[in-house]
């Protein structure tokens, strides 16, 4: 009986080593994917195609943030 508890002991920790391993640290709950340190950015509407894109890629042209330079000149043209 004493061996058997001993076996499930070991294959116990094996598998959650081999979990941690494959799935990252086992402390992490599902919802927590972002880094620490690291603030969502925001979101800004492209007018002329209706996408959203990061307030730090997006091209800004008189005061109105676009998702590329191509979308930019066709809103202006209008």
């Amino acid at each position: 009986m004493l061996r058997f508890l001993f076996f499930l002991l070991i294959a116990y920790l094996f598998l959650s080593a081999l979990r941690a391993y494959f799935f990252g640290r086992s402390s992490r709950r599902p919802g927590q994917r972002r880094a620490k340190g690291r603030e969502p950015e925001e979101m800004v509407l492209d007018p002329q195609c209706g996408s959203y894109v990061p307030r730090g890629e997006a091209f800004v042209q008189d005061g109105q943030f676009f998702c590329s330079q191509e979308c930019a000149r066709l809103f202006l043209s209008r």
